[in-house]
């Protein structure tokens, strides 16, 4: 039994916050390592609709399969991806091979990655919000619990 003085009640202790971390914040490290493996000359020439079918479709699903058991993570290329590391001179195989712990399936365009290379991209973000959270419990003395 709970004493008399304990509520059920969440106070708000401060306002909502935004910042560097979140789903938007891991897609700008994955395009990161991408521009790593295959260089700056290609993705600058990749429209935005391009990064959008990658990130939107490709790494979102790639995300969501992260877990401690993965050992591999798939992000299906676009023919456009493709064609844009061709047309710069490049070979994705070759470009691949000379980055470690990613690998390219030529068949069907896929860029694999080792869970560990891909999980260094929550790594930043994550440290954004560890960080942010401790700020915020200086700040404000007596909390229990923290939802986020």
């Amino acid at each position: 039994p709970r004493s008399s003085s304990w509520s059920m009640t969440i106070a708000e202790v401060h306002e909502p916050t935004g910042g560097a971390w979140g789903g938007t914040y891991v897609d700008d490290e994955v395009k990161k390592m991408i521009e790593g493996i295959v260089g700056e000359e290609v993705t600058k020439q990749l429209t935005m609709d391009d990064w959008l079918e990658v990130l939107r479709i490709h790494i979102e699903n790639a995300k969501k399969g992260l877990n401690g058991e993965s050992e591999k993570v798939i992000l299906q290329l676009s023919n456009t991806f493709v064609d844009s590391v061709r047309g710069s001179g490049g070979d994705m195989e070759t470009l691949c091979k000379s980055t470690a712990g990613v690998s390219y399936r030529k068949k069907n365009a896929r860029l694999i990655v080792d869970a560990a290379v891909f999980a260094k991209c929550f790594g930043r973000p994550l440290d954004s919000i560890a960080s942010h959270i401790n700020d915020l419990l200086r700040r404000k003395a007596n909390i229990q619990c923290v939802l986020v």
